[in-house]
């Protein structure tokens, strides 16, 4: 019995979720510079500051789809094993990454002095383009592009076409504006909710399904199964 296509849809979106939160955890230039402007603005900073993030991404995703579609649908097969070993691989070191960043959040109670000191991107006046160019300047965004959005997007296609492309690039875009508008929200507030042992355990969470994604592409990859 087949699975159904909106049962498909629906864990495509989940998996773009997840996959996406790979990259958001990690705390990089983009993590700090919410921070550091929430602290300045209030919780609508880190909503903003995605906006300009997806204003990066989007365009990469769309050139993708357009050039290499014919290309996916001729090609897909043969490096098939590849894209899945690679991106696998990729996912369980990040997720490996993330759990010594989730053993280190006490560090995140940094005084507000601190963290100004540190980010100094926050002179920018507008929150979107602060966005924007701490993504197009991100040396590590088109490395994980490569290893794991790729695959995943791949993985979509593969799925349900170019409306699979769609889903999974929709479970990304959620997963930065849910991650980036809770941490702007719990600083603006004063909270914290992500520091200390509710950050790490959320990490950890995270990290386990990712390392099991991981696992299963990479398995795929190798061994064809699956």
């Amino acid at each position: 019995m087949s699975t159904s296509p909106f049962i498909i849809g629906i864990s495509l979106v989940g998996i773009g979720f997840l996959t996406g939160l790979s990259g958001a955890l990690i705390p990089g230039p983009l993590f700090a510079f919410v921070i550091s402007d929430t602290l300045k603005k209030g919780a609508l900073s880190g909503p903003l500051a995605i906006i300009g993030h997806i204003s990066v991404e989007l365009p990469l995703i769309v050139v993708l789809v357009v050039l290499g579609l014919e290309l996916m649908k001729s090609y897909f097969s043969l490096f098939e094993s590849l894209i899945y070993a690679i991106g696998g691989f990729a996912l369980i070191l990040i997720s490996l990454f993330i759990i010594k960043e989730g053993k280190a959040a006490a560090e995140l109670r940094s005084s507000e002095n601190e963290i100004r000191d540190e980010m100094r991107v926050a002179k920018y006046n507008s929150s979107i383009f602060a966005g924007f160019l701490l993504t197009a300047f991100n040396p590590s965004f088109i490395p994980w592009w490569m290893g794991i959005g790729f695959p995943v997007l791949f993985n979509g296609f593969k799925q349900l076409a170019l409306m699979g492309i769609i889903l999974v690039t929709l479970g990304h875009f959620l997963s930065d504006f849910a991650w980036y508008s809770f941490v702007s929200f719990s600083f603006a507030k004063g909270k914290n909710f992500f520091v200390g042992k509710r950050y790490e355990l959320t990490m950890l969470a995270i990290a386990i399904f990712l390392i099991a994604l991981g696992v299963l592409f990479f398995i795929k990859g190798a061994t064809g199964y699956f």
